[in-house]
């Protein structure tokens, strides 16, 4: 209704059946309060056969592939999942999605749908976290005794939270009957477009390369199985 559109209009562009032009882009952009970042990062290939190798993996191969010695995102996860209700942004996101850089700040960040953190918090003591540092900007982060870390923000860059980003999110098992809530790459390309964190912007690129790869992929492997 914001919009001033038919409702037929909004499901072409929902279903990829029309592409809007930007113009209409920006307009329900703002309408939900939100802006578009736009940029031109240097085009890089790369990545494109490290990714193809990663998304021949189930996801928690390739977390596990990318993972440090004595860091286990699968674990932790395993033990938010059995209690609490979030979405998984971050660099573990993005292995979860198959990019191929290094787990090396050993971090697992969720933005969790309890904005207390009370579950996140049980967790992390059963994790081994012994304290809780709370930083501005609805960040809380427990230092585990493995030498990883396990962080909760409540609004992530350029998001308005849980309920924004919980929309598009991609579930992924990641051990027999345990899947958690990723967010999309194209949310997680906003927030690290948004941050204010040099390290994020960082990896702007190593995400639009796995989103691209990741359509080709959707789109070649029937073909392979046909064959």
């Amino acid at each position: 209704m914001r919009l001033g559109r038919a409702q037929s209009t909004i499901a072409r562009w929902e279903t990829g059946a029309q592409h809007p032009p930007l113009e209409s882009v920006l307009e329900a952009l703002h309408a939900c309060g939100l802006d578009l970042s736009v940029g031109m990062p240097r085009f890089d290939d790369s990545y494109d056969s490290l990714i193809a190798q990663q998304l021949n993996r189930d996801p928690a191969e390739r977390m596990r592939h990318l993972a440090p010695d004595g860091f286990d995102p699968v674990g932790m996860l395993s033990e938010l999942a059995e209690h609490s209700r979030f979405v998984v942004v971050g660099d573990v996101a993005g292995a979860l999605h198959g990019w191929p850089v290094m787990l090396g700040a050993r971090t697992l960040e969720v933005l969790p749908a309890d904005p207390t953190l009370r579950r996140i918090e049980a967790a992390a003591r059963r994790l081994g976290a012994t304290g809780r540092e709370d930083r501005p900007g609805g960040l809380s982060r427990w230092a585990l005794p493995t030498g990883g870390e396990l962080r909760a923000t409540l609004i992530p860059s350029g998001t308005q939270g849980y309920r924004d980003l919980v929309r598009d999110a991609q579930s992924m098992q990641i051990a027999p009957g345990v899947s958690v809530k990723v967010a999309s790459l194209i949310d997680l390309i906003r927030i690290a477009e948004a941050s204010p964190d040099p390290d994020a912007r960082m990896f702007v690129s190593a995400l639009w390369a796995t989103l691209e790869r990741s359509r080709r992929y959707a789109t070649e492997a029937p073909a392979v199985e046909h064959a």
